[in-house]
Parts: C-alpha cells; structure tokens; sequence
C-alpha cells in the first residue's frame, strides 16, 4: 500500500516538473508582437539593454542558462532566443503554480508574460498585472485570470 502511493506521489511530481514553463508556440509569437511588434534590434529602453523581438536582458539570457555561443548571437537567433524563453520559464514557472485543495491550475499565456516580463516572480507581482491584461486582449490564449469568475476566452 505504501509503496504504490510512493510510486504515484514520484510520478506526480515527474510529469508537473516536466509541463512547467512549455509555452505553446502561439504565446511565444504574441509574447513577440506584443514587446516589439514584431521587430528585431537591441536597444537601451528605460535603462535597460532589451535584444530581439523578445525584448530579452542579458541577465534574462544568464538566468535561461546561455544558451548558443554568446548573449547577442542567440537573441538575434530566433530559435536559440525562443528556447531560451522556454528554459527560463522550465526554471522559474514553478513559482507561480496555484494548488487550491489539492488540485494543481496550469499557467497560461498570461502568466508566462508576466513572469518573462516581470521576472521569476513576475506572476505574483501587481506591477505586471496589466501586461496581463494586454497579453489576454492581444492573444486572446486560455483564460482571463482577471475576470471575476475566471472566464473563459
């Protein structure tokens, strides 16, 4: 008996481990538009240096483990720059899950905008609550967590 809740307990947290921070390809091309429109470059904006349509830090691509061979050269590389998104998310969306009696609510494309552009605890943070509210009027994906029943879209 222990052991068969033992062994559903691991698989449990194997398969929540590997469904955090996989952002659907749809929320990583609104992400895109919704930074920059859809342009690339790097620029100084509001004191910090932001590369690619992502808008991506140097501190952000760090934290996503470096991936390619340097900072600029993976921004400026769409496929290296979308999986660094992801890595940084697989590392920090863990944050921002919500158990509420033992059931576990999934992140949605909301949530993965607020923490890429609020930091790890970007989902928590009341300053990234309106790019919350962007992200769900541009992109429309999953439901809006600011609706007072949490409606779908």
């Amino acid at each position: 008996m222990h052991l068969s809740v033992a062994v559903l307990v691991c698989l449990s947290v194997t398969f929540v481990t590997q469904t955090h921070g996989v952002i659907s390809n749809a929320c990583l091309d609104c992400l895109g538009q919704i930074v920059s429109g859809g342009g690339n470059g790097c620029g100084w904006v509001g004191g910090s240096y932001l590369c690619n349509k992502y808008a991506i830090t140097e501190p952000y691509y760090i934290d996503c483990g470096k991936p390619g061979t340097d900072y600029k050269s993976c921004v400026a590389n769409d496929s290296c720059a979308r999986g660094c998104i992801q890595k940084y998310m697989s590392r920090y969306s863990s944050r921002c899950f919500l158990f509420s009696f033992g059931y576990e609510f999934p992140l949605n494309c909301q949530d993965y905008g607020r923490i890429h552009t609020g930091g790890p605890d970007g989902c928590r943070s009341p300053s990234t609550e309106s790019y919350g509210v962007r992200v769900y009027d541009y992109c429309g994906l999953g439901p809006d967590p600011y609706a007072e029943d949490g409606g779908p879209v």
